[in-house]
């Protein structure tokens, strides 16, 4: 029986990760690692496992973390992404396995020496990159010749969710940010609320509106996939976020030019952040989901094939409320974990969830808890439901 290590196991993915691992793993001991102890040892009482455990944490101190992650079988990171090179860094020092919810290009640039140390390190293994990474790797082997890939996303929660998922927001706009299109071999770089495209995921989010956005599946899907031509990688936010972040856009609050607030100097956007952190109408929002469409082209046995997979999960009201937006991320870094634990892969590296994961398996888990993956294929204009 192995021991993991959830590092940020309390926060509004982590939880999700933790209550999963809970409830259909046979780890022999679950150990929460967080920086905050006492919230930590409430959340670990209300889930009532005899395995679970509390352990303090502090990711910026990579010397105290690759301590920490000594002696365990699995590190799962549910950390904002400003941790992932130190705790990837940690499980390689310490030569054990982790997956990460989050995903950072120089974080595959350690590959070669975790698979010296004999290390799994898999990021990005959430919904976005995570689940549409084994989307896209599914429809790319139905197809003799697969060419291009289109993801899309649309993550409904209000905006202000916790302090990572914000700075994350704010990430996905900020115009200082590389984001980037893959295109017959080459990055082709465009802003913020550009590639504008109307979108249908499922009934509980319905039709909306999508931009490019800088997402690590433009990068990965063409590395373990050198076939493919095009890669393209667009979300959006609630309305409401969306017309945020256009306002600080249009309103240069991006800016690194801090103003004068009485005797202060501050930064506009820090001063939105801690704002909206602080508001009241930014923790609020109708609809708590997660949509999640993928869109594969190429041709299966000369015929011109669209297969297009897209995801569908319970409403709210008897999904957890407010969790079940979270679900969607937390659960994928769960079963990620799981697979690892079990010795369901033979491969070493940093690698993304395409060149680790079987897309049917990783569906099956998926089913098992509330998250279906529906597959149509197009041949011709013709379409065929599975």
């Amino acid at each position: 029986m192995e021991r993991v290590l959830i590092l940020g196991g309390v926060g509004a993915i982590g939880s999700e990760a933790t209550r999963d691992i809970v409830e259909t793993s046979d780890f022999s001991e679950i150990v929460v690692g967080d920086i905050d102890v006492e919230r930590a040892k409430k959340f670990v009482s209300e889930l009532g496992d005899e395995r679970l455990s509390v352990v303090k944490i502090d990711a910026s101190n990579l010397d105290e973390l690759a301590e920490t992650v000594k002696g365990f079988d699995l590190v799962v990171s549910a950390l904002p992404f400003k941790y992932d090179i130190n705790v990837t860094k940690a499980c390689i020092r310490a030569g054990v396995n982790g997956v990460d919810v989050a995903s950072e290009e120089s974080q595959f640039d350690l590959s070669e020496e975790a698979r010296r140390a004999g290390v799994l390190y898999v990021p990005g293994c959430g919904a976005t990159p995570g689940t549409t990474n084994l989307m896209a790797k599914y429809g790319i082997q139905y197809l003799d010749e697969a060419e291009s890939v289109e993801i899309y996303f649309a993550a409904f929660r209000c905006t202000a969710i916790a302090p990572g998922l914000l700075y994350t927001t704010f990430w996905e706009f900020d115009p200082k940010v590389e984001r980037t299109y893959y295109e017959n071999g080459k990055y082709i770089h465009v802003g913020p609320f550009e590639g504008e495209r109307e979108v249908e995921f499922h009934e509980l989010i319905g039709r909306q509106k999508c931009y490019y956005v800088p997402h690590e599946e433009v990068m990965t899907l063409p590395m373990v996939f050198p076939q493919l031509k095009k890669v393209e990688v667009r979300g959006c936010f609630p309305p409401k976020t969306m017309e945020l972040m256009r306002m600080l856009l249009r309103y240069g609050l991006y800016q690194d030019k801090p103003i004068q607030v009485g005797d202060a100097e501050v930064l506009p956007r820090d001063f939105f952040f801690n704002f909206l952190l602080q508001s009241k109408e930014a923790r609020e929002q109708d609809v708590w989901a997660y949509g999640l469409v993928v869109v594969v082209r190429g041709r299966r046995k000369g015929v011109e094939t669209v297969v297009t997979l897209k995801n569908r999960h319970p409403p709210m009201e008897v999904w957890g409320g407010r969790r079940a937006y979270a679900k969607n991320v937390g659960i994928p870094l769960s079963i990620g974990a799981q697979i690892i634990a079990r010795g369901g892969v033979d491969v070493l590296g940093v690698l993304p969830p395409e060149a680790v994961f079987d897309p049917e398996e990783f569906f099956r888990e998926l089913a098992k808890r509330g998250i279906d993956i529906d597959v149509r294929i197009e041949q011709y204009g013709i379409g065929r439901a599975k």
